[in-house]
């Protein structure tokens, strides 16, 4: 009998609502197979069985809520009859050397396993207790997982955990010199609210950036009328291929060259080792503003895609951002994030990187003012942006040379076309 429970499926997820089932007491389900459909804060997950079996018991009903740890539902594989709980002496759980991060629900041996506990006398091994993402995090922030301390259930390290490690590490918060006043305790006139799940995630998410990395921010305008021109002038065919084109499709593309040839802006930083992780993929995230809050889908291998594929590509992503339909997969493993906020009239800003990414740029509204060219004052099609980088590894001079790149192919965005 396998107690199956309700794995940390990352991303601060701790808690979900059950939405539906797939099957039901006495059913035979296959490993792989999807066994439940859970509502959380950010996606809506699907949760695959971690082995062949007969459904037993499911552990909690459609509209309930279940949090991390709890028995979602008891399988029968022959390997034991008793239903009785496993037994409290399982020291860990190897999830195996290719443990999957979050996002992998599809491949059950890559996030379920590590929910898995067997009622069977326990094998003694020497790994400690920790969900698969929270072992993969470590690893990438090259942080011991042995000296960390778990705060889950029979000392399970979280990824929790080692976001607090890492913010330990790299910074720690600055403390007020003079005791903060508690928060009024008038009832007349105010409001108390809880915030949503959602603004938790935000909240815990902005305050991790803002702890562990010094930001700095540079703000330039750039000409971008022939942009403007050639995205008009496609705008037709596009809707021919059920296309709706807009800017962002130019802009991460002009991103996706320019991280090509400074590849350190692509990275990640491990402060503790002072080492720089450089990846071989280029995943341009996007902030979307949805009814519960923000949320960062990400546009997988952006780089190898062409101008429609992009566009596709934020269409459908940010249409299931909003309906809350995406999946884990498609928040995961950013390398660079882009958001723009002129599409609520705004110009400037200081967007806030998104750990553990080293940059972030800002895109203003477009709009026509007058400029310099050929030493004529002339109206122009201006983009304002505003970009952010993590100031331990990436000096001012290097964001400078990014941005001029950036800019020389939205300046040109033919050119831009044909040297991609």
């Amino acid at each position: 009998m396998y107690n199956f429970k309700f794995p940390d499926i990352g991303e601060g997820i701790h808690e979900g609502k059950l939405l539906k089932w797939f099957f039901k007491k006495g059913d035979t389900v296959k490993e792989g197979e999807t066994l439940c459909l859970v509502e959380t804060d950010k996606v809506n997950a699907e949760i695959p069985s971690p082995l062949t079996g007969v459904i037993d018991t499911l552990g909690v009903a459609v509209g309930e809520i279940i949090h991390v740890g709890e028995t979602l539902v008891l399988i029968q594989d022959g390997t034991a009859p008793t239903k009785s709980e496993p037994k409290k002496e399982t020291t860990s759980v190897d999830e195996g050397e290719n443990a999957g991060v979050v996002g992998q629900l599809e491949v059950s041996s890559e996030v379920i396993a590590s929910a898995v506990e067997e009622t069977t006398e326990a094998k003694v091994n020497t790994k400690v207790l920790a969900s698969p993402l929270a072992r993969q995090l470590a690893l990438d922030n090259q942080i011991d997982i042995k000296s960390l301390k778990g705060s889950g259930e029979f000392g399970r390290i979280l990824k929790t955990d080692v976001e607090n490690a890492i913010a330990s590490i790299s910074s720690k918060p600055v403390q007020p010199s003079i005791p903060v006043p508690p928060m009024t305790t008038a009832k007349e006139g105010i409001r108390r609210v809880p915030i949503s799940s959602v603004r938790k995630a935000i909240v815990t998410a902005m305050t991790l950036s803002k702890q562990i990395i010094p930001h700095t921010v540079l703000m330039d305008e750039l000409d971008v009328s022939e942009l403007v021109h050639l995205r008009n002038d496609q705008k037709g065919l596009a809707s021919e291929a059920g296309i709706h084109l807009t800017y962002m499709p130019f802009i991460i593309k002009a991103l996706t060259l320019t991280l090509k040839e400074f590849p350190i802006f692509n990275a990640s930083f491990d402060h503790e080792k002072g080492e720089i992780l450089y990846k071989d993929f280029i995943h341009i995230g996007f902030a979307t503003d949805t009814p519960d809050g923000l949320i960062v889908p990400n546009i997988k291998n952006a780089d190898q895609l062409s101008i429609f594929e992009l566009a596709q590509q934020l269409k459908d992503l940010q249409t299931k951002a909003i309906h809350k339909t995406i999946q884990l997969k498609d928040i995961q493993n950013g390398t660079f994030t882009v958001t723009n906020y002129g599409a609520f009239d705004s110009t400037f800003g200081a967007p806030i990187i998104k750990y553990p990414e080293v940059a972030i740029m800002g895109i203003g509204k477009i709009q026509a003012k007058p400029i310099i060219r050929n030493n004529e004052i002339v109206i122009g099609q201006v983009m304002p942006i505003s970009f952010a980088v993590d100031h331990r590894i990436i000096d001012g001079a290097d964001a400078g040379r990014f941005v001029m790149k950036f800019k020389s192919y939205l300046k040109n965005p033919v050119f831009m076309l044909l040297a991609s």
